[in-house]
């Protein structure tokens, strides 16, 4: 099993909610409204299987989207994603699922099944903030390669295991993928960065913080017992640790 970091980008995020692209050098500065935001989708591969876990922000530069551009790089194209594991539908975790082509929004990932969580969507399109995309939201529903997914927590395939356990949004998704004795776990946004683990507090920034933080408890001892490789979207400086 390989683990590929796919770097977005840093984004300065302002008070509202808005994105705007970054230099990476200024990721140690602070801006003036707001705050700086690593965004990190991540590749797996397993034999022939390419998974992405999470859709990045859609940055583009020069008409493409950074994250296939990123993926080329690593020798990839697009339609060679096998299968895309979302986690919650904020903006910076699945704006990038699609391009604008014209007026048409086209799945960047047309070969690939999307696992997305009905409960997610349903809570997703009825807010009315800015964490959210509500026209790219609109739009997946006419994508034909969603897995809408119902359960609370099972298989995706022999494996790929994956639970909605909240926290940071109430129907947030993380999974687990195996293969042999090596275990990635990636704990989303109630564990984006790996200083979350060194601080054992509720952050405000979740609906639950009390349930991301219990959360965060249980896994790292799990980690490691386990030996397993967490996966950082946020992370600053750190991308994966292994346990």
């Amino acid at each position: 099993m390989k683990v590929i970091p796919l770097l977005e980008g840093v984004y300065e995020v302002s008070l509202k909610k808005d994105f705007h692209y970054v230099s990476p050098d200024l990721i140690d500065g602070k801006p003036t409204e707001g705050y700086y935001l690593i965004v990190r989708p991540f590749l797996v591969q397993i034999g022939d299987e390419n998974i992405l876990i999470d859709a990045g922000y859609g940055g583009e530069e020069e008409c493409e989207p950074i994250l296939i551009k990123k993926l080329r790089e690593n020798g990839l194209n697009s339609t060679a994603i096998s299968k895309v594991l979302i986690s919650h539908l904020h903006k910076d975790h699945i704006n990038g699922i699609g391009t604008w082509i014209g007026e048409e929004f086209v799945c960047n990932f047309p070969n690939a099944q999307i696992y997305i969580q009905q409960k997610e969507y349903d809570y997703a399109i009825a807010q009315t903030n800015n964490s959210y995309n509500y026209e790219r939201l609109e739009k997946l529903k006419n994508f034909k390669n969603i897995v809408w997914m119902n359960e609370n927590e099972g298989d995706i395939s022999e494996n790929i295991h994956f639970e909605m356990t909240g926290g940071h949004v109430p129907f947030q998704q993380v999974f687990w993928i195996k293969n042999n004795d090596e275990t990635v776990f990636y704990g989303a946004d109630n564990l984006p960065q790996l200083n979350y683990l060194k601080y054992h507090a509720a952050f405000k920034n979740d609906v639950d913080g009390h349930k991301a933080m219990e959360d965060r408890l249980r896994w790292e001892e799990q980690a490691k017992n386990e030996y397993w490789k967490i996966l950082f979207y946020h992370g600053k400086r750190t991308d994966i640790k292994q346990f």
